[in-house]
């Protein structure tokens, strides 16, 4: 229908929103801490947390305001068909290489944790906690992604680098997103297109054991896009080559 308006938001549900958001990103904190993080007035702030911490969404405790158990309840009954097809492969992935592995989805312009395995295997390894959020543009899981949509949702400032990771079926991420730390990422499919991305992420003293488990990853990304019904892109995992590895380190 021409003309037609977008839906008004609520400005109350979005302040509540941007506030479980802030303590889940940047950790708990007071009525006060919290709204001067996100420029809201003090009095606002209180009326907000009372209402969270009545419905169990906050709790405080003697760092100020934290995440309550009730979102941790919501998270344990979201087992949608992504996670139900990914964690058993990922679990046995990371079973093999010994290290932490992720899978991403993509939220708008960012993507997200949605679930990681920790490795067990070595004394340091590497942590990503579910729901950290990144761009789309940044890191080899990103582009693993934004390499398969079409159009893309962001500019795309390096067109080439994207077309290599298409052909290669992963990319390999050096110190982009967090300091030490190196990944290497293949795209899922479902029958809708791209789904998530998955990775294998090591300290950068074991960087040059991700070509290792480049094998094992596009095996168990392929697992998991058949369990969803998908099909990958007609190269994917047909190479195996260093790719655009070159560029990332």
């Amino acid at each position: 229908m021409s003309g037609e308006r977008m839906p008004e938001i609520s400005k109350t549900a979005d302040q509540a929103l941007a506030l479980l958001l802030n303590v889940a990103e940047q950790g708990p904190g007071t009525a006060a801490e919290l709204a001067e993080r996100l420029g809201m007035h003090r009095t606002v702030a209180h009326r907000l947390l009372a209402t969270l911490e009545g419905r169990g969404f906050v709790r405080r405790h003697p760092r100020g305001y934290g995440l309550g158990m009730v979102l941790r309840h919501l998270a344990d009954s979201v087992e949608n068909d992504l996670l139900a097809a990914a964690r058993p492969v990922m679990a046995e992935l990371s079973a093999t290489t010994g290290e932490t592995i992720t899978l991403h989805v993509r939220e708008g312009t960012e993507i997200v944790v949605a679930h990681r395995v920790p490795g067990t295997r070595h004394l340091v390894k590497v942590d990503y906690q579910p729901g950290q959020r990144r761009p789309l543009t940044a890191g080899a899981a990103g582009r693993a992604i934004l390499a398969h949509l079409d159009p893309p949702p962001v500019p795309v400032e390096d067109p080439a680098r994207l077309a290599e990771v298409r052909s290669a079926g992963h990319d390999y991420s050096h110190d982009e997103l967090r300091a030490g730390v190196s990944g290497v990422a293949a795209p899922v499919f479902s029958p809708a297109g791209v789904e998530a991305a998955l990775s294998v992420v090591v300290p950068v003293s074991r960087d040059e054991d991700l070509t290792t488990w480049l094998p094992a990853l596009a095996t168990a990304a392929r697992t998991i896009t058949t369990r969803l019904g998908g099909r990958p892109a007609h190269e994917y995992g047909e190479t195996l080559s260093a790719g655009p590895r070159a560029q990332s380190l």
